[in-house]
């Protein structure tokens, strides 16, 4: 077996209560490198089509990548993948912390959940060793006492990936938690291991994860870390926080639900209460990062007073980050700190996705600021815009299931569809799923990354937004529509291979991108040069968009909100009169990937190109509509 693999995953089929071991086949690992290139794979030749995603049918896996666990920069990452239950197509969601790692010195790859368990269980993991557990006594807690309990039952040493009462109750705004305030936010998948009654995953082990050259990652870490550059700064001082007052003013983070600007709507004197300077100034703040994570993004703060007082943890949590901060502040018009560092800890407590909690008030409040809700319908809530104690409670109220709450705890879309469709131009989503604090308007790149992703809606998957250092790419001006193309291209198939390595983004962001295929090839043994690792991204992200096309989902059919492109445009604000030609973009990216402009269905040719002859045959089974 190739290094910096365990070797094997553990089958787990929840129906039977049985646990199989599956040796990883290296090939398969050298095509698709882990994570959700991986998982991808698997569940494309593993799950009918057609699976309903809250049934026995979706497979759910939690999947590491060949860098999680070793000394590269910064290898913590782990992906939960199934079906998404929010788009009804491919699901994956990207979380660090510490469980990744710990999930592979306790032995294994990753775990694939099959099936449904009859009653609540936990997965117990210790060195290779698996087992499944009751979890009856554990059902109905949230995350923070659940922790502490399975910690005190197994050792401080255990890390956990689970849910909270939202994933219990099936909401298709809950993720997967781990670290108690780390999420695996995106597609709905806590709903799907809610599904599947798995309350946990804990892993506990000491297992070293083999590398081919240990001193020579060691000594590339050693060098790359010397010159550090790009976000490193920003984030190590602040954390994504730091960003949040100028995203406001520049058009690049939401506000009054994607209709206003924060030059007229949100001046900096408001958005500054949320930027990095007032989130460190915070009572107790104290930085702290993921497992060997050289930037430290992260944050704890203390709130054990006041209106929002933090209830849980003697008042400590966690420092909000950039995208609560934007979809609970700008975006609502919401520059009360403490409410938003209590909504955090509401939502990580419950194991629920804050960019699509807070994009859902958003539409809650403008229903009610343009008459289509009244008070009464709303439970009693003012929900106006910057009402804070309103925000708060509706907040608690999603996250409960609670009143109102149950209309708006699916989401956007589902909360439009129970309430007949009303104010649709409120209802900001692409093909269900949330769209996160970053404007296609500011960068109009975004847009093809949010329609054409398999995973909808997605700042995380490459694009104009996400540039490392030393990348080679076209100077070139980002209104200008056509001919972005292979910047564009370049940039998506790159992040295909850091998130499928194990690797954070925020190290991509902020060391060479050189760094990426010299720490594959030392910790893997194999040699990846820029066009291969371009190729193999390409690869990834061809069999995720397979997984769809066979589901009949072709990601032009989705809906793409006018707000998010400016149809019309904006009178106002730093993108005023920006109308991005997303058309323009899509399509030549499509032809870029060799992907038919109208089905988006790859061609013979390109599948070849990519050594994935086992798909030509698969695509004239496929039945997709053409736009």
């Amino acid at each position: 077996m190739a290094r910096g693999y365990m070797g094997k995953i553990l089958n787990v089929d929840l129906s039977k209560g049985t646990i199989e071991e599956e040796a990883l086949d290296e090939q398969l690992c050298r095509d698709y490198v882990g994570g959700y290139g991986l998982g991808a794979k698997l569940l494309y030749e593993r799950m009918p089509a057609g699976a309903d995603p809250l049934g026995p049918d979706n497979i759910l896996g939690l999947l590491t990548g060949p860098l999680t666990g070793t000394p590269a920069i910064i290898g913590s990452r782990f992906v939960a993948v199934g079906k998404s239950p929010n788009t009804g197509a491919w699901g994956d969601a990207n979380c660090g912390g510490f469980f990744g790692p710990h999930m592979k010195f306790a032995g294994v790859d990753g775990m694939l959940f099959y099936g449904a368990a009859e009653k609540p269980v936990y997965l117990y993991l210790e060195n290779g060793q698996a087992e499944l557990r009751d979890a009856s006594d554990l059902w109905g807690l949230n995350v923070s006492d659940l922790e502490d309990r399975l910690k005190e039952r197994h050792g401080e040493e255990v890390e956990i990936a689970s849910i909270g009462t939202a994933g219990e109750k099936m909401s298709l705004t809950a993720c997967i938690m781990n670290d108690k305030e780390r999420a695996a936010g995106r597609s709905g998948l806590g709903a799907v291991m809610g599904s599947k009654k798995l309350k946990a995953v804990v892993v506990k082990g000491d297992m070293d994860v083999p590398m081919a050259d240990g001193e020579g990652i060691a000594q590339l870490r050693r060098e790359y870390l010397r010159k550090r550059g790009g976000a490193y700064q920003s984030l190590h001082d602040y954390g994504t926080c730091d960003i949040t007052s100028d995203s406001a003013q520049s058009g690049d983070s939401p506000v009054k639900n994607w209709g206003g600007s924060g030059l007229r709507d949100f001046p900096r004197e408001r958005s500054d209460r949320l930027g990095g300077t007032a989130n460190v100034a915070l009572e107790g703040y104290k930085r702290y990062g993921c497992w060997h994570c050289p930037i430290a993004c992260g944050g704890k703060v203390k709130q054990a007073s006041g209106p929002f007082a933090l209830e849980k943890n003697g008042g400590v949590g966690h420092k909000p980050e950039y995208e609560t901060l934007c979809m609970f502040g700008t975006n609502l018009l919401n520059d009360d700190l403490a409410s938003i560092v209590r909504i955090n800890e509401i939502c990580n407590n419950h194991g629920l996705d804050t960019i699509s909690v807070g994009a859902t008030v958003g539409y809650a409040i403008e229903l009610y600021e343009n008459g289509l809700l009244t008070r009464e319908q709303l439970d009693g809530l003012e929900m106006s815009w910057g009402n804070a104690e309103a925000i708060v409670a509706m907040t608690k109220k999603i996250a409960e299931r609670e009143g109102v709450g149950e209309i708006f705890a699916d989401g956007i879309k589902v909360a439009w569809e129970r309430l007949g469709g009303i104010g649709t131009e409120y209802a900001v989503h692409v093909g269900g799923e949330e769209v996160p604090a970053h404007d296609p308007r500011y960068t109009p790149g975004l847009a093809s990354t949010y329609t054409l992703d398999a995973t909808p809606a997605r700042h995380t998957q490459g694009g104009e937004l996400l540039g490392p250092i030393n990348f080679p790419l076209e100077d070139r001006d980002k209104y200008d529509y056509s001919g972005a193309a292979e910047n564009h291209w370049r940039l998506v198939q790159s992040m295909h291979v850091v998130n499928a390595a194990g690797l954070c983004m925020f190290g991509y962001l902020s060391y060479d991108f050189d760094s990426v295929p010299d720490q594959l090839s030392a910790v893997t043994g194999w040699d990846y040069s820029m066009d291969e690792l371009l190729r193999t991204g390409m690869r990834i992200g061809t069999i995720r968009h397979a997984f769809n096309l066979r589901e009949g989902h072709n990601p032009l059919t989705r809906n793409v909100p006018g707000r998010l492109v400016g149809e019309p445009p904006i009178e106002h604000g730093n993108v005023k009169g920006v109308t991005v030609d997303y058309r323009t973009l899509n399509r030549e990216y499509l032809d870029r990937c060799g992907w038919d402009v109208h089905t988006t269905v790859p061609s013979e040719e390109a599948l070849r190109e990519l050594g994935m002859d086992d798909l030509v045959e698969e695509i004239k089974r496929w039945v997709v509509p053409a736009v």
